[in-house]
């Protein structure tokens, strides 16, 4: 045999290794369930409770269309653990899109092949004017009326689904705030029913772990107060990013003029102690950057996607660290 037929046998061999081992991999990672809900035409003033019709919803299918479907249904079955992302301000449909794939990409190459249905939460935060405050303001209203819209949905998830909460900036609100309306707390001077608050916080009805970054929220966020309950008595565990060179951040508390609450994602969280915060200082991977996509690609977030989005403990991160982190941050 000589030595051009030999190398072209080997070349051919390694090329069909590599297409079988390809082939391999396609086959044993889960079908797509990605689902895409949006309240942009939704009412963000007045009764919310009898606007919850209006959220719009879409699957994506094999052919990577989006097909219109019923909300009710992207809740699925128990047996899927189910990732909702929902994102920052400054960020229009195709936008929220992007950065949900970016995320669902992050947690699918951490994942293994293993199965979860992965939510998009699309909500109306285009960028109005050009005045930054008007527009952090009213971004920031908004995230209150999604807080409800979002707690509606999660009360249609079926009882013991394993529940992964990803906020980005102002999603980070929005998820707390959902939170505390399902632990019978008041936002906005609204409320959910008594009967659907009682399912949530007599039996914890679904296990929920909680990952935000670059929270743009009042650092006292996760603290409990007489009249607001506390998002932490429904959460198994939530990672907080802290950024104190992240631009955006450090503007927060002039949000609503001087002297203002500083940002939980800046400063880590205040006013409470609790064994279920996960504390990780990110401020020299990501810097002064407020972009979703610096914060997942962060190695101390990249290390806690399987801990977080399937509620694993068999990849709980180290305790020590933790702690360390946080007596950095204090």
């Amino acid at each position: 045999m000589t030595m051009q037929r030999r190398s072209r046998l080997i070349h051919l061999f390694l090329a069909l290794a590599v297409a079988f081992s390809l082939g391999a991999a396609v086959r044993a990672e889960a079908p797509q369930d990605i689902w895409l809900v949006s309240t942009r035409d939704a009412a963000h003033c007045g009764r919310l409770d009898e606007t919850l019709d209006t959220l719009g919803c879409w699957r994506l299918t094999d052919s990577c269309e989006w097909s219109p479907a019923d909300a009710a249904d992207c809740s699925g079955d128990c047996s899927t653990p189910t990732v909702v992302f929902v994102h920052g301000n400054r960020t229009d449909a195709d936008d929220a899109v992007a950065k949900g794939w970016c995320v669902r990409d992050a947690i699918r190459s951490a994942a293994c092949g293993r199965a979860f249905r992965f939510v998009i939460w699309s909500w109306p935060a285009d960028r109005i004017g050009r005045r930054h405050r008007p527009d952090a303001q009213l971004k920031a209203d908004y995230s209150d009326d999604e807080s409800y819209y979002l707690a509606a949905w999660l009360h249609t998830v079926p009882p013991a689904t394993k529940v992964s909460l990803i906020g980005h900036s102002f999603g980070s609100k929005i998820i707390l705030g959902a939170l505390r309306l399902l632990a019978g707390g008041e936002v906005t001077c609204r409320r959910l029913p008594k009967e659907a608050v009682a399912q949530w916080t007599c039996c914890k009805r679904n296990p929920i772990r909680a990952m935000l970054l670059g929270a743009a929220v009042d650092s006292d966020a996760l603290a409990a107060c007489e009249e607001c309950g506390s998002p932490l008595s429904l959460l198994e565990r939530v990672f907080v990013t802290c950024n104190g060179c992240d631009r955006a951040l450090r503007w927060y508390p002039r949000l609503y003029g001087r002297g203002g609450s500083k940002a939980l994602g800046a400063v880590g969280p205040c006013g409470v102690e609790s064994p279920a915060i996960d504390l990780a200082d990110v401020s020299g991977t990501v810097g002064r950057k407020h972009d979703c996509r610096y914060y997942c690609d962060a190695p101390e977030v990249r290390c806690r996607w399987l801990h977080y989005a399937f509620l694993d403990d068999e990849h709980e991160p180290n305790r020590a660290t933790d702690i360390e982190n946080r007596r950095e941050i204090d």
